[in-house]
């Protein structure tokens, strides 16, 4: 592990009651994934007792008890497990736009069969994975914008698969929360980066620092003019286990950094800033594959999470950067 991931660990385990965790067992669905890879570090760092499930083992996660299996099947565990945790699905524009079936299909299907199982074992906790897309693109007079926003998403578009299926995700917890009183808890997640974020990921961190660290032009989609803020990993976990410890069943939590707000030319600037590089950034229309409408502007409003788990964001956006930079340089992934 490298020093960067034990630092984020520490300052993650400094955040919560971590000794909550130690009696319990943990199912961790979506382990593959970024988020998922920290909660697995988060647990076997504590030697909690977890079970981590996705749709075939990565070969980076080692010493812990997995099962490969997709939720799109019924999740027919002999096992009881206390908390839930499911950050599985394709986040990724790229990623979601090829694959718009088995994005919906998580979202609901998947989502239906972990909670079903939750009712039937008696779970005390649920945390499910929503994401900030549910806004869409909010009037100005809502940004930065609270749980309570309505968002409006068309619902025939190349990103409705994946957004669309977020606002499905919540509308069963809400369903299931009333009518069995499921324990279930959803983050809305904005904008999360760090180490474990694979260069593959396709998303504005991963793809600008691929290509820096092969010397590549990086590339602004559209007029660069679309806003967004972004939260450390650390801080955004950390958050996520409040939620999941602490949350109230039924609710809906913003976690994100709400400052700064920035354009993504002006991201690109504070990127070059922060490694000490020269600009050497370029601007193009949304290739093909990704899709044009995404949303203009998004900033999270996270009082309600901060209310809750007396956690804010300290990690700044440069220092962040030069975090994810030197563990991608350093080869640990």
């Amino acid at each position: 592990m490298s020093e960067i991931i034990d630092s984020d660990l520490k300052y993650i385990k400094s955040k919560i009651d971590i000794a909550r965790l130690h009696s319990k067992k943990i199912l961790l669905i979506g382990s593959n994934g970024f988020l998922g890879k920290w909660f697995c570090d988060v647990f076997k760092s504590i030697d909690a007792s977890f079970l981590c499930i996705d749709v075939q083992k990565d070969s980076m996660i080692s010493n812990v008890d997995y099962l490969s299996y997709n939720i799109i099947n019924p999740l027919n565990l002999l096992d009881r497990y206390d908390f839930i945790i499911n950050c599985a699905g394709i986040a990724s524009p790229e990623k979601y736009t090829k694959y718009p079936v088995e994005t919906l299909d998580v979202s609901y299907i998947g989502t239906k069969n972990i909670l079903d199982y939750a009712n039937r074992v008696n779970s005390e906790s649920v945390l499910l994975f929503s994401s900030s897309e549910v806004y869409g693109t909010p009037d100005s007079k809502f940004i930065p914008t609270k749980e309570s926003y309505i968002g409006r998403l068309p619902t025939m578009s190349n990103r409705s698969c994946y957004d669309i299926g977020k606002q499905v995700l919540e509308t069963l917890v809400h369903v299931y929360y009333e009518k069995y009183g499921t324990p279930v808890k959803v983050v809305r997640p904005f904008n999360m980066y760090g180490p474990h974020m694979g260069l593959d990921d396709c998303r504005v961190m991963s793809n600008w620092i691929k290509n820096i660290m092969s010397g590549d032009s990086i590339v602004v989609y559209g007029d660069g003019m679309q806003t967004r803020t972004f939260c450390y990993a650390a801080d955004g976990i950390a958050m996520m286990l409040g939620a999941l410890l602490y949350g109230e069943d039924g609710e809906l939590y913003n976690v994100g950094n709400p400052t700064p707000e920035l354009t993504m030319l002006e991201l690109a600037d504070q990127l070059y800033s922060a490694l000490d590089l020269e600009k050497n950034y370029k601007i193009e229309e949304h290739p093909n594959y990704y899709p044009s409408d995404e949303p203009l502007r998004r900033c999270p409003n996270i009082d309600k999470i901060v209310k809750l788990t007396n956690i804010n964001p300290e990690i700044g956006l440069r220092a962040g950067i030069r975090k994810m930079y030197d563990y991608y340089k350093g080869d640990t992934i």
